[in-house]
C-alpha cells in the first residue's frame, strides 16, 4: 500500500513538472501575490519576521528583511492592533513586481498628495486599498480604515474612480 501511494506521488510530482502544468501555475501568480500580501497583512508570517515593535498607541510594526513573504527586499507593515484586517499599510522596498501589476486588471489610476496612485476594481479582494509606488521598486499600500485613522489626506483618492 505504501509503494502504491509513494508511486502515485512521484507520479504527481513528475506530471507537475512538465512546461504546461508551469504554465498554469505561472498564470495565477498575480492571485496567488494578492494573498501572500493579505496574509502577510494579517498575520499569517509574523513568525519569520525580524522584528516586532510597538508603537504608541495601539499601533504595531513588523518588519522582514530576511526572509520576506513577498517578492521583495524589504517589508514594513503597520497596524491598528484593536483592528489588524482591516487598517494596515505595507511599505514594499525592492519589490520584483509593479503597483499596476498588483492593483490588477482595470484598476483605477489616482491621483494623490504622495503621487499617481492605483485603486483596485470594486468586486476584487484589493478592492478598499490604496497603491502608491514610491520608487522605481517600491511601494505604499494601505487600506481605507488606515488612511481615514492616520493619512486622512489621501481619502479622496478612495472618491475618485
Amino acid at each position: 500500500m505504501k509503494v502504491k501511494s509513494v508511486s502515485l506521488l512521484l507520479a504527481a510530482l513528475a506530471l507537475c513538472s512538465l512546461p504546461g502544468c508551469r504554465k498554469t501555475v505561472q498564470a495565477g501568480a498575480s492571485e496567488d501575490l494578492v494573498s501572500k500580501v493579505l496574509f502577510t497583512a494579517a498575520g499569517s508570517y509574523d513568525a519569520q519576521a525580524d522584528l516586532k515593535e510597538r508603537i504608541p498607541g495601539a499601533l504595531r510594526r513588523t518588519t522582514w528583511t530576511t526572509k520576506p513573504p513577498l517578492p521583495v527586499q524589504k517589508i514594513v507593515l503597520q497596524y491598528d492592533s484593536d483592528a489588524r484586517p482591516l487598517a494596515w499599510f505595507l511599505s514594499l522596498s525592492g519589490a520584483q513586481f509593479t503597483a499596476q501589476s498588483l492593483a490588477g486588471e482595470g484598476a483605477a489610476q489616482v491621483n494623490t498628495p504622495q503621487g499617481q496612485g492605483w485603486r483596485p476594481m470594486k468586486g476584487t479582494r484589493l478592492e478598499d486599498v490604496l497603491i502608491v509606488p514610491t520608487g522605481q521598486d517600491s511601494m505604499n499600500i494601505l487600506t481605507r480604515a488606515y488612511v481615514t485613522q492616520n493619512e486622512p489626506a489621501l481619502l479622496e483618492a478612495f472618491k475618485a474612480r
